[in-house]
């Protein structure tokens, strides 16, 4: 027998007379036990990456099937509800990346580092969405077929994956100092995110009898309530870091 370890041969005995390594079975069942340590070991990360792999390819079927109809997200609200949390969180990065982007072309840092910026900018777009879904369960409650949570935010997080990729077009604009049209695209981008989708989503969510209010009146009531809702936010936001950056960039102008 050859010890593995030193390269001592002995022709009995269960460990090396040399280093004290166990020979013959035992050496076996060490080396046996060492392998499917490291088989473990190596499979651990790949079984991750595989994961990550997955979810990332089911995310990316979800975002390009309903860039093409995103109207089919309002009979798949509920189902959608964790891919469209996905992507309100991706639409406030992008967000967050592009103001970033426009403040260092302009030169007005105002001190924000890149992590500040981008979490406030996550933090208003999360906050403005809260106020869309707010405003809309509200309006259904009581102007229509009540919905439930998950719908809501499954339909409507759904509805702002075109917006999405506006602000991503908008941000390459950016990064290529197209800053006219790239802050143009993601102005356009927000507003259909936050006023106009609102809208339409409301539209058909609402019922069509003719003994339920006229959809415009929801509309309305819908407006008024968003509006008062936005107008507090804004007010709260005012004193903020946030709000003083957005008060003295030319970054909606």
């Amino acid at each position: 027998m050859h010890c593995i370890n030193c390269g001592h041969k002995q022709n009995e005995g269960r460990f090396c007379a040399v280093c004290g390594t166990a020979m013959g079975d035992q050496q076996i069942e060490m080396e046996q036990t060492r392998s499917r340590a490291i088989a473990k070991s190596e499979a651990s990360p790949n079984e991750f990456i595989e994961k990550v792999k997955g979810t990332s390819k089911m995310y990316g079927s979800y975002f390009l099937n309903y860039l093409r109809r995103p109207s089919e997200a309002l009979k798949h609200g509920e189902k959608e509800f964790v891919n469209g949390l996905v992507t309100i969180v991706i639409l406030g990065l992008l967000v967050g990346l592009a103001f970033f982007s426009v403040m260092t072309s302009i030169g007005s840092s105002y001190g924000l580092s890149f992590f500040s910026t981008m979490s406030n900018s996550l933090l208003l777009i999360l906050f403005i969405t809260a106020l869309v879904i707010g405003s809309l369960l509200l309006t259904t409650k009581f102007l229509g077929p009540d919905q439930t949570f998950k719908n809501i935010v499954g339909i409507y997080s759904t509805h702002l994956i075109p917006s999405t990729f506006l602000v991503v077009i908008a941000l390459v604009l950016i990064l290529l100092k197209a800053y006219v049209f790239g802050n143009l695209l993601l102005s356009f981008a927000l507003i259909i995110a936050f006023f106009i989708v609102p809208l339409y989503i409301l539209i058909k969510l609402l019922p069509q009898e003719e003994s339920a209010l006229d959809p415009l009146y929801c509309v309305i009531v819908y407006i008024v309530i968003f509006g008062i809702a936005f107008s507090i936010f804004l007010s709260v936001v005012g004193d903020t870091i946030m709000g003083d950056v957005m008060s003295r960039s030319n970054f909606f102008l």
